[in-house]
């Protein structure tokens, strides 16, 4: 039976307000019936849908041993049809529970497949999900037989599918195919939690409120006694709670736990992200039958309608950011964990962006759980883009993806905002009035967001708590507060990694100019530009199946318009820098020298001889202006920057004019990978006799790796703008060491050793 949170009834409440002890008391982890299984290996895979493939007698010793995540097809990183992961396939995988395992509940959890997924145990069906971008968990305990071996085969069929959010009509991204994320199984006992909801008071915001629903799956009741424990970073108790409540068979309760003040509470923020951990004990009579845990941070965020702007624990809070697709090359949306964080730490950190937009569906929950630790902020939304099918059965998924997405999500500090409705979509009153009261019957305290653009979402129709739009940036009061523009700049024009420079230089002005522009108008909440990295698509805007709008490209590899987001973090708490927007391989026409910092001045050397120093730059009202040097003349050789704070130099940047590429360099952003599908890109570069990537060196490369891991990119290759990558992936109980190659005629190869443990 599938687990479906449904509008929750009328919560009892029963609770006791522990005091806190006077003594620190260390938490320590109980035993209990919980066991949580990383599922994602001993897969077998097959990219056709054969005749009875739930079958457990089925011979399947042809099929490909497999990872979790996995996409159905590794597809080139551009110019390639939606029909390569179109189709349907099947995977298998072979398990034995523990005999002591009999007796308790078993839940197979699905992090994401795309697009449909039928589940089968042991040859029978469990459960059918529709949608790629939402979780969904079945009971498979009639099913299993503990102590011996049990057979699950998912049926994934990845092609279009009309009825399911976001197809029906044209849609800008592309969905992919495959069990594309984590499967876990979930082993509990009979009276257990099924979810927790933790919030805070707005008045007492100090105070945890934890909502609990614990079920009782078995045949009698149970007398449970339910006890919450906040812990800090430490390991430290800083609040308890605890119930008492009897459970009937078969029934469910829903406990509401309110804490006393939480001793010297931390509240998370970008700037300083402190998260908490609240453990949840489930006691039958004497017996620890249960222990859940839950992470959270404590803060309070909130967008004003009288003056626009956003707060964070009382705080003003300017919005700086971009959108993000969870897409890679090759591998579509199959990236592991590793990946998934990776990306968090580019838009935070590279990007130096304050928040990010999940364009246009919920996205992995390692992004989400990775944008907690770092104090990224984050805009959710609902699967779709433009398109609202009037059919009874697509607008019934569209909302469960609603309450799918909020029930998972609704506990990361990091989210201040879920998008109910579908990005760009025209007004659909009836669906969007049950998406946005679902929104707040499930997570009370977030406001909703749904992003309209010119000619689609109307101001009558604004029933939402913030006006998200996008395209337009008001230069005075916006006619709706508040106003936050969530797409700006770069979603028609496209942006080449190899383009000629001018253009590169062109696009972070143009980004450069509308931050600006959201900056000095006090009454919007902020800006996020389109987008962070280039993406797949099949749209029209796309060339080659690639959309170039981003300010990294494909391989998340950084653009001139990149180090102008890098430039805007405050270099106190994210470190100085300095970066020369001019390849100085040629003249540009005018040749100005534009330079992207954060220090207080910047002075700029050509050959060694000073060209200035600037105290100020252009686009003013931004926390770091960009600093030019208007038509200077060129001459072959070095170009230095160099940024101060006060009379300190604190950072510099060095570009010399680019000579022949001579080797090519090849860097893993991870040299150590765990065993069992764990990935890693890493990353080739054509470089001169300086060492410096020599730009639009566009050379065939040929890539292979060996040992224990597997190459996922294309081999030979062109580089882009003298610049690739591919990625590397583990295999299921397979240590030892993966070497890495890449050769091209007339450079010097290059080789690089990745251990896996």
């Amino acid at each position: 039976m599938r687990m479906k949170t449904v509008l929750p009834a009328a919560v009892a409440i029963v609770f006791i307000i522990a005091a806190f002890p006077a003594v620190a008391e260390r938490y320590a982890t109980n035993g209990s019936n919980r066991v949580e299984i990383n599922f994602n290996t001993g897969w077998l895979f097959t990219p056709t849908d054969i005749e009875n493939g739930q079958a457990v007698s089925l011979n399947d010793s042809s099929f490909e041993q497999v990872c979790i995540p996995h996409a159905n097809k590794i597809v080139p990183h551009s110019n390639f049809d939606t029909s390569l992961y179109a189709f349907i396939s099947w995977y298998r995988k072979r398990f034995v529970p523990p005999a002591e395992y009999k007796g308790r509940r078993f839940y197979a959890e699905f992090q994401g497949v795309s697009k449909v997924a039928q589940v089968y145990v042991n040859g029978h069906l469990v459960g059918e999900h529709k949608g790629a971008y939402t979780p969904f968990t079945f009971d498979i305990t009639d099913r299993i037989i503990a102590g011996r071996g049990n057979n699950i085969a998912v049926r994934v069929d990845s092609r279009q599918h009309r009825e399911i959010p976001p197809e029906g009509a044209s849609v800008d991204y592309m969905i992919f195919g495959g069990i594309v994320r984590n499967v876990n199984l979930i082993v509990v006992d009979p009276l257990h939690v099924e979810w927790v909801y933790i919030s805070q008071d707005s008045i007492r915001p100090n105070c945890v409120a934890a909502k609990t629903r614990v079920v009782n799956k078995s045949a009698m009741q149970k007398n449970c006694a339910l006890t919450t424990i906040i812990v800090d970073s430490t390991n430290t108790v800083v609040a308890k709670a605890h119930s008492l409540r009897t459970i009937a068979a078969h029934e469910s309760y829903e406990f509401k736990h309110e804490t006393g003040p939480v001793a010297q509470p931390r509240f998370w923020h970008p700037d300083h992200p402190y998260l908490y951990t609240a453990y949840t004990l489930v006691q039958n009579g004497s017996t620890n039958v249960d222990e859940h845990k839950q992470i959270f941070g404590m803060r309070s965020v909130s967008f004003s309608k009288t003056d626009g702007a956003f707060s964070i624990n009382g705080e003003k809070f300017k919005l700086r950011g971009l959108n993000r697709h969870e897409t890679y090359p090759y591998i579509g949306r199959a990236a592991a964990d590793r990946l998934q964080r990776k990306d968090a730490d580019i838009i935070k950190y590279d990007l130096g962006c304050t928040i990010v937009r999940c364009s246009h569906y919920p996205q992995a929950p390692a992004f989400l759980d990775r944008c907690d630790e770092i104090g990224l902020l984050v805009l959710e939304e609902m699967p779709g883009w433009m398109f609202v099918s009037s059919n009874a059965e697509w607008q019934a998924i569209a909302l469960q993806n609603v309450n799918d997405m909020i029930m998972r999500d609704r506990n990361h500090p990091s989210i201040i905002s879920f998008g109910v409705r579908v990005n760009q979509s025209a007004d659909f009153h009836d669906l969007y009035v049950k998406t946005n009261q679902l929104a707040r019957t499930l997570d009370p305290g977030r406001p909703t967001h749904g992003a309209r653009v010119l000619d689609h979402g109307s101001f009558r129709e604004f029933i939402e708590d913030i006006w998200t739009y996008n395209f337009s940036v008001p230069s005075g009061v916006p006619r709706i507060l508040p106003w936050l523009t969530t797409e700006s700049v770069g979603h028609k024009g496209k942006t080449r990694s190899w383009d000629d420079e001018q253009q590169l230089v062109n696009q972070m002005l143009a980004h450069a100019a509308v931050h600006d522009s959201a900056a000095a108008n006090p009454k919007i909440a902020g800006l996020l530009g389109w987008c962070a990295f280039d993406y797949n698509s099949p749209y029209r805007y796309a060339e080659k199946k690639v959309c170039y709008h981003g300010v990294a490209d494909i391989f998340r590899l950084p653009k001139h318009a990149a180090w102008f987001y890098r430039s805007q973090a405050n270099p106190a708490l994210y470190a100085p820098m300095v970066y020369i927007a001019h390849y100085w391989q040629k003249a540009l026409s005018p040749n100005n020298v534009w330079v992207a910092s954060n220090c207080e001045k910047v002075e700029l050397f050509v050959n060694n001889r000073s060209k200035g120093t600037r105290f100020s730059g252009r686009y003013r009202s931004l926390p770091h202006p960009l600093f030019v040097w208007d038509s200077l003349l060129f001459n072959a050789g070095e170009l230095k920057a160099i940024g101060y704070i006060g009379d300190s130099a604190v950072a510099s940047f060095v570009r010399r004019t680019p000579k022949a590429p001579v080797r090519l360099v090849m860097t893993p952003d991870d040299t150590i990978l765990n065993e069992g599908g764990d990935m890693t890109r890493v990353v080739v570069t054509a470089v001169d006799a300086n060492g410096q990537v020599v730009p639009r060196a566009n050379i065939k490369v040929t890539l292979s790796v060996n040992g224990a891991g597997d190459f996922l990119g294309e081999s030979p290759i062109v580089l882009e703008d003298g610049k690739t990558a591919f990625f590397v992936k583990t295999r299921a109980d397979e240590t030892g060491e993966i070497s890495c190659r890449a050769s091209s005629q007339k450079l010097t190869e290059a080789t690089v050793g990745i251990t896996v443990r």
